[in-house]
């Protein structure tokens, strides 16, 4: 108990102790004058990563774990995500609170063994390198579980095999007294499904494939065969393939087959140095983004009009994609864009006619659109390009929507 008292004190005074504001003010990024190049790096790399494997969407809300200077609030808020950043160290917090941000960090003190929330507050949960410092991991994540909704997600980037015995952390807890754990990928695993986490994964190709997962079952076969040695590996090879043949073994993970073993080989290491740990309370197989797709018909555009004459268009779009495309205004919003083209397709306005959808379009269903629009006020050629867009989100022909163009001519007349 003292031990674990002593840690916690000393979380919550180490800045003070280290003079490292400067540092948590600017963190990931260098303070003028210094270079932090390699951890800066990591740094963002870790949250690119984590935040890839979260999938936060605009409206969900984040707890940013153990947030320090709230750095990943921070970030999240630049990409138009909301965080509430929770911190054992009033110091650290109030760091966050200067960060020149958009708006001020939301932020709460608050001990990951005992988190200051209402169960369900959540819907996502972000911990970067923060939970090995927790006396007691088990009813840390405990709590975290407990905080977030029934379909609540949460990932853990944290420092994993040898980290207690490196130089920086040794010299760390000598000279702070702040407390430096390893996260093993098996028993934290087993600790987040004992927390009423359904669906726990590592991600040993969160760097590339974000979406490739691997259960502690699938974990403990591939630490097997990167340690397995040429004859027994075949010889396994051979049993696996006739429980195959017999139809006994096809919910085998066949690794040898997915992945060279230099591969296999490759990973490891790095993947139980610094473990990346998706955890999902609900046991749903975790998707990709849904895609923003639609099949464009123009089913009537006059050839010809008047310069600024008053037109009217008659287009069908079908929802190709799997995301519902929601008509109400703010970002993402679905709508029928209009661009205006030259003779020769090049585009002179992009924004040139916007029309609003009538109701929410969910995947496979359609809609015909009615879009009345003014005519450009110099004559000539020109054409017109249909397209959808989900505003502040992008536009539907670089997912693989295929714009339709029509010849558009402005006379006098």
């Amino acid at each position: 108990m003292t031990e674990r008292l002593d840690s916690k004190q000393a979380e919550k005074t180490y800045l003070s102790r280290t003079g490292g504001s400067a540092w948590e003010r600017e963190k990931p990024f260098s303070p003028p004058g210094d270079d932090t190049f390699d951890e800066s790096v990591d740094l963002v790399h870790d949250f690119t990563v984590a935040v890839k494997l979260l999938q936060p969407s605009p409206g969900d809300r984040i707890v940013d774990l153990g947030a320090g200077g709230g750095w990943c609030s921070d970030l999240l808020q630049r990409l138009n995500r909301n965080a509430v950043a929770v911190d054992i160290s009033v110091e650290m917090l109030q760091v966050s609170r200067k960060r020149p941000t958009r708006v001020p960090i939301k932020a709460v003190a608050g001990d990951l063994e005992h988190l200051p929330f209402a169960d369900r507050s959540f819907d996502k949960a972000i911990c970067v390198s923060a939970l090995h410092h927790v006396p007691d991991m088990v009813i840390a994540v405990t709590e975290i579980s407990r905080i977030l909704t029934d379909t609540g997600v949460a990932v853990f980037s944290e420092p994993g095999a040898g980290h207690s015995s490196m130089p920086g952390s040794v010299t760390a807890t000598q000279d702070f007294g702040v407390l430096e754990q390893e996260v093993l990928i098996e028993p934290f695993i087993e600790m987040c499904q004992a927390a009423g986490f359904a669906r726990v994964h590592v991600c040993p190709i969160a760097y590339v494939i974000p979406e490739f997962e691997l259960s502690l079952e699938e974990w403990r076969a591939w630490r097997r065969l990167s340690r397995m040695k040429r004859p027994f590996r075949a010889a396994d090879k051979m049993w696996r393939a006739l429980l195959e043949f017999v139809g006994a073994g096809k919910k085998s993970a066949l690794f040898e087959e997915a992945f060279a073993m230099r591969l296999v080989r490759l990973f490891q290491r790095p993947v139980e140095e610094h473990p990346f740990i998706l955890a999902s309370k609900h046991g749903a197989r975790r998707g990709l983004r849904p895609t923003l797709r639609a099949t464009i018909d123009v089913a009537s555009v006059p050839a010809e009009a008047s310069p600024e004459e008053t037109v009217t268009a008659t287009v069908r779009v079908t929802n190709a994609g799997g995301a519902m495309w929601p008509a109400g205004a703010g970002t993402g919003q679905v709508r029928l864009g209009i661009q205006l083209l030259d003779a020769q397709s090049r585009v002179t306005d992009r924004d040139f006619a916007r029309v609003d959808l009538t109701a929410d379009v969910p995947a496979g269903e359609s809609r015909t659109i009615r879009a009345v629009f003014r005519a450009p006020v110099q004559p000539g050629d020109y054409r017109l390009k249909f397209d959808l867009v989900a505003e502040g989100v992008t536009w539907f022909g670089p997912t693989g929507t295929i714009a339709e163009v029509r010849p558009f001519r402005i006379v006098r007349r």
